[in-house]
């Protein structure tokens, strides 16, 4: 019985910045039979869809209660990029498959429940878009994952990697909206773990882009709130202008090339409300 339960796995994914975390009642604590984890696992994160179209509230369900097999998932993302923690413990996500060799050892056959995180993402898998806003998210939490729990970017699967012969997910590839587009590996359009991999990677070098003129209220670690931001054009009828209620507090104005936005997730406890 594994007994390293994940109850920070909400907090590592709010850290980001980036995510809309919805935490499901009892789910610190919530495991498969065998409980939590081992040792130092989880290891990897596994990538699935639902094979659904339906409601958040109506997958949740599924994953935490409905199913027989529940908790069949630690994370559920839904189409608004959204990430709702199911379960803290061990779950059911995975079935038989393997082994797969990560960076922190090798997954044994029928083994990856006890080693990964289960992320199911709400797509019906035929056909259905799969919003920008969501891929983005799925690679957040990758990488979140991955830098938090000592693994690399790249140690993630596919369930279709995991056990090839049964499932597809994730699906189709010429499904995915936004910049990235991965790769098909099938005419199911399972998409290609090379180019998540890579992207993956990519993400976790290059960090997020924020607009420019972009301003942050945000709340040091010692107390005191300030507007952060790198605006140049005039502010006067904004928050932060003549008059506005963020008038009175002090700039921060990072330089040029600063990566200012890197200083902001360090330097402060809280950057959520963007006044301009």
């Amino acid at each position: 019985m594994g007994d390293r339960y994940l109850t920070e796995l909400a907090d590592v994914l709010r850290d980001t910045g980036r995510l809309e975390v919805i935490e499901v009642d009892g789910w610190e604590f919530r495991g498969r039979s065998s409980g939590g984890f081992d040792g130092d696992r989880p290891w990897a994160a596994v990538w699935h869809h639902t094979a659904s179209d339906t409601l958040p509230e109506n997958d949740v369900g599924y994953i935490v209660y409905g199913c027989p097999d529940a908790p069949v998932a630690n994370l559920y993302l839904d189409r608004d990029g959204r990430v709702w923690v199911c379960a803290g413990g061990a779950t059911n996500t995975n079935g038989k498959g393997g082994p797969a060799a990560v960076s922190l050892g090798t997954i044994p056959v029928d083994q990856a429940n006890t080693h990964v995180v289960g992320i199911e993402a709400a797509n019906n898998g035929v056909g259905q878009a799969w919003p920008a806003v969501q891929i983005d998210s799925y690679f957040t939490i990758n990488n979140a994952l991955a830098n938090f729990y000592g693994w690399l970017p790249a140690d993630c699967l596919t369930h279709h990697e995991w056990t090839p012969g049964r499932k597809i997910d994730p699906a189709t590839a010429g499904a995915v909206e936004g910049p990235w587009r991965p790769g098909s590996l099938n005419t199911s359009g399972t998409w290609s773990m090379v180019d998540i991999r890579a992207e993956a990677n990519r993400r976790a070098s290059t960090p997020p882009p924020i607009e420019e003129d972009a301003m942050y209220l945000a709340t040091l670690s010692n107390g005191d709130v300030v507007v952060v931001g790198s605006a140049v054009r005039p502010v006067s009828g904004d928050e932060i202008g003549p008059g506005g209620p963020f008038a009175s507090l002090p700039r921060f104005t990072p330089a040029d090339g600063s990566n200012w936005h890197a200083w902001l997730r360090a330097g402060c406890d809280e950057y959520t409300d963007r006044v301009m």
